[in-house]
């Protein structure tokens, strides 16, 4: 099929949306899909709008396909937003012979008023209505009350996780029948075994944002660890700085452990962060699915992750769980991990490398190609169905 896959918003490589676009983008051509690539002003020149070096241009490169670019006024994410609206689909229609499909990789940022061709969008969580002060007010009340009247009449949503498809009936209101489960993928270099077998960092790979990430909750947690505990285990947090990272800044300052948490800032190589993690924390307030986890258990890293949202539902029986918002409990969690004797370490990391292997970007891939095959046929008995 041709397709115009819509990688808008890619957030300059650094959030998990940008490593859904790459691997979804990557294995679609691998199962001979023809495709355009959609993407923000700025990202395929090579440029960001700060003037620093865009992270979509070496996907571009490395995947060889046709590109079309957002014009430069919609920099600016509202107006992104509005001419992914209401300007883009007047574009489609004009070029609606070229393609068979549409494939929108981020419906809970983007998407269309009304869709000329089949559509299949992905929906990756609905964390607005869960965790309060996420975002601007602005923002908020574009994510709850505009957003999803538009994104629920796209042929089919694909939910990302069972905890998000049933988010979307919740708050959306979807029919049951219009929304499809399709995990997510690992990355190509997840399945490595650690280089080292004395790795002894606690890692958490998210970016720096308050208070959705739950950063303060855990560097709390983790300076009510015994100090020689903590020596034997300093606390790694990857990622770039976002909302309120400040503040999280401030909280490991105070902490007693201070000298024992290092802040790396975005990593564009996590395979030395990996390497080095004995152990792996993510205490996300919610998540839609969580890439990280699914990759620390695939390389054997043993895990303690947040309850709620997608990450007890990911995690099955591999990661000892907490209760995000109980520090107490987090701090628990975290000394039980780091303390676990040798057997049951063995049997937990046994069953991450099982559980790893349920989640695949081939399969995702798959399921969205069989999804637009079906909406394609839906078109073609009755066109209305799919408002042209």
């Amino acid at each position: 099929m041709k397709l115009l896959v819509s990688c808008i918003p890619y957030d300059g490589g650094k959030s998990g949306i940008s490593v859904y676009v790459r691997g979804v983008v990557s294995e679609l051509l691998k199962q001979g899909q023809e495709l355009t690539l959609l993407a923000e002003s700025g990202e395929a020149e090579g440029r960001t709008s700060d003037g620093g070096r865009a992270a979509f241009s070496s996907l571009a490169s490395s995947v060889s396909c046709p590109i079309v670019t957002a014009p430069s006024w919609t920099r600016r994410p509202v107006f992104s937003m509005l001419w992914h609206l209401f300007v883009l689909p007047f574009w489609i229609c004009r070029h609606r012979a070229d393609f068979d499909g549409f494939v929108i990789c981020a419906a809970n940022r983007r998407v269309c008023a009304w869709y000329p061709l089949p559509t299949v969008a992905t929906v990756h969580d609905l964390a607005n209505f869960h965790v309060r002060g996420k975002y601007s007010r602005l923002r908020m009340f574009y994510l709850a009350h505009i957003l999803p009247h538009f994104a629920k009449k796209a042929h089919h949503l694909v939910a990302v996780s069972g905890a998000t498809k049933a988010d979307l009936l919740r708050f959306w209101r979807c029919r049951e029948e219009s929304v499809t489960v399709l995990y997510n993928g690992i990355s190509g270099n997840a399945g490595k075994s650690r280089m080292s077998g004395n790795a002894v960092a606690l890692l958490y790979v998210s970016r720096i944002e308050h208070p959705g990430k739950n950063h303060i909750r855990l560097i709390e947690a983790y300076g009510r660890l015994p100090r020689p505990l903590a020596e034997a285990h300093p606390l790694v947090l990857a990622g770039s700085d976002w909302k309120d990272a400040e503040v999280v800044h401030e909280a490991a300052a105070k902490s007693p452990h201070a000298d024992l948490i290092r802040f790396t800032g975005f990593a564009e190589d996590l395979e030395p962060l990996w390497s080095a993690a004995g152990f792996y924390v993510f205490p996300s307030l919610f998540e839609g699915f969580g890439l990280s986890l699914v990759e620390a258990m695939s390389r054997g890293i043993p895990c303690a992750c947040s309850n709620n949202g997608s990450l007890g539902e990911i995690a099955g029986d591999v990661a000892i769980t907490f209760d995000p918002e109980n520090t107490d409990d987090i701090a628990a969690a975290l000394e039980r991990l780091l303390t676990e004797d040798t057997a049951a370490r063995t049997a937990r990391i046994a069953r991450g490398h099982e559980r790893a292997k349920l989640f695949s970007w081939r399969d995702h891939a798959k399921g969205i190609a069989r999804l637009l095959s079906s909406a394609r046929r839906i078109k073609e008995g009755n066109p209305r169905s799919l408002g042209v």
